[in-house]
């Protein structure tokens, strides 16, 4: 468990990353949006009862995705509500860190 809350926080980390690089290069022309691909593998591998501890962030570059004039397919506003959704699920894996060493503290030492 401690493994796969520290690869989400990984993943976290890479994706809030790519965000900042896909806000700061919004005025670049032909700039392509890269996301980070890690919750629906880790799903998958969890529902098929693979090892959720192979799976790895995934960079996806977004050839698709409906370009302005000048090539660059960033959307300011979807790139801040992205930060945010990142921020909470960021959060939510601290947490669920967190209180799984509080049980393993409580579990070692009879108290917290």
């Amino acid at each position: 468990m401690t493994q796969v809350l520290e690869q989400g926080l990984q993943a976290a980390a890479l994706r809030q990353h790519v965000l900042a690089n896909n806000i700061a290069n919004i005025n670049t022309p032909g700039f392509k949006r890269t996301r980070v691909e890690f919750e629906r593998q880790l799903a998958q591998a969890l529902q098929s009862g693979e090892d959720p501890t192979k799976v790895k962030p995934l960079l996806v570059v977004e050839q698709d995705r409906t370009a302005g004039p000048d090539g660059n397919n960033v959307d300011l506003e979807a790139e801040m509500v992205r930060l945010v959704e990142n921020q909470l699920w960021h959060a939510a894996m601290t947490r669920q860190l967190s209180d799984h060493f509080s049980r393993l503290r409580l579990a070692i030492y009879g108290r917290e």
